[in-house]
């Protein structure tokens, strides 16, 4: 069930999208790859800078967080007060998570797509058939052209030299991106672990991409290049002087007037509990003293 609506709705879709390409684009299915994950890239541009500006904005509260982390012991409270520092700074976490949600499906169906649109038997061809829509255009657009820069883009990365060349694509365009994305944070814990993900995610994805076909590690390289214009857009490049184009509202400095008349109201709750019980400006004595 899950499988058929995956195919109608994802799959079957992008295999007519990247054979349309193909025929438009002199019949190279390299090119359709490239035009396709542009595409993808332009029309998700919104969701993604809201993603990239909510990271920045979490990232800035950081230090108010650990602050909020420092000052409640109770987890109900430091909740409520991590929510409205979140509210009050215009960060979402959950935001960050939506280019992700969208990606991993879209990497899923084009690792299928690849491998139906470039057959290498009579029966893988007649396969791709059944998933072609009935026009004319698209049906005189096979079979497809499975080379691109001199590599099959059907075999895996570890298959040929240029094979290994896009591996190192792979490694290389993941680590400028992870350099592009990540701020310098105050907490030196945080700061460990961006570096050691910074190390760690080209090599994992270098892994993966010598298994997975040329084809996906192209679309791989290509959507990292478009993210680190993406990054450099909204976040800049201090290294060679460029200022970020989409700027996002960065969050004010941690407001300690506010959290200390937090605590100081959170502190006088129970005095004033205390004299309205026993009366106003009364002690127990006092009031002892007075009863007839």
């Amino acid at each position: 069930m899950i499988g058929d609506i995956f195919t109608l709705l994802l799959l079957n879709p992008l295999v007519n999208l990247l054979v349309f390409l193909s025929h438009l684009l002199w019949g190279s299915f390299g090119l359709a790859i490239i035009a396709f994950t542009i595409l993808v890239r332009v029309a998700t541009f919104p969701l993604t800078l809201r993603q990239l500006h909510a990271t920045r904005a979490m990232q800035a509260l950081q230090p108010r967080v650990q602050e909020i982390n420092k000052k409640y012991s109770d987890p109900k409270r430091r909740q409520e007060e991590m929510m409205k520092l979140y509210r009050e700074g215009g960060a979402n976490p959950l935001s960050c998570l939506g280019p992700l949600l969208l990606t991993f499906p879209v990497f899923i169906a084009l690792y299928s797509a690849i491998r139906i649109a470039l057959p290498n038997s009579p029966e893988a061809l007649e396969k791709l058939s059944s998933h072609i829509y009935s026009w004319s255009y698209l049906q005189h657009a096979l079979p497809l052209k499975e080379y691109f820069l001199g590599v099959d883009l059907r075999g895996n990365g570890g298959d040929s030299l240029i094979g290994y060349l896009f591996v190192a694509a792979v490694a290389a365009t993941t680590f400028v991106q992870s350099k592009t994305t990540v701020t310098t944070s105050t907490d030196d814990r945080v700061r460990q672990q961006q570096q050691m993900m910074n190390v760690m995610m080209p090599f994992m994805f270098a892994f993966f991409a010598l298994s997975f076909p040329v084809g996906v590690s192209l679309y791989w390289v290509v959507n990292s290049l478009v993210q680190i214009g993406f990054n450099i857009l909204t976040y800049g490049f201090p290294a060679l002087g460029l200022e970020p184009v989409f700027k996002a509202r960065v969050p004010a400095a941690a407001p300690q007037a506010a959290l200390s008349e937090a605590d100081e109201r959170t502190s006088s709750t129970p005095a004033r509990e205390l004299r309205t019980a026993n009366g106003s400006g009364r002690s127990k004595r006092q009031n002892r003293r007075r009863r007839p």
